[in-house]
């Protein structure tokens, strides 16, 4: 159960480091372009960094829910305790 909760938060950090990358690096791409090629790309300077940052929240998202699933998928180990085997 502990192991779980480090696993929940270290993900958490992984995907603040990763949306912070993802506004960095969407700035600074901002930052070398014009404002007619934000238009013919159909973004503004208003919105271009928090669009980028929403693209990569979603894949975060859609790759958690993948793994989610994996999990579920995965059969249940059952242990049985040796003592008790044969014991019914």
């Amino acid at each position: 159960h502990n192991k779980e909760r480090k696993n929940v938060m270290l993900r958490k950090i992984y995907r603040a480091i990763i949306l912070a990358q993802a506004a960095s690096a969407a700035n600074r791409t901002l930052a070398t372009m014009s404002d007619r090629i934000l238009d013919d790309i159909g973004q503004s300077r208003d919105s271009f960094t928090k669009n980028v940052v929403e693209s990569v929240r979603k894949e975060l998202d859609r790759k958690d829910r993948e793994l989610a699933a994996k999990q579920l998928a995965k059969p249940l180990k059952a242990t049985a305790n040796a003592n008790l085997v044969g014991a019914v």
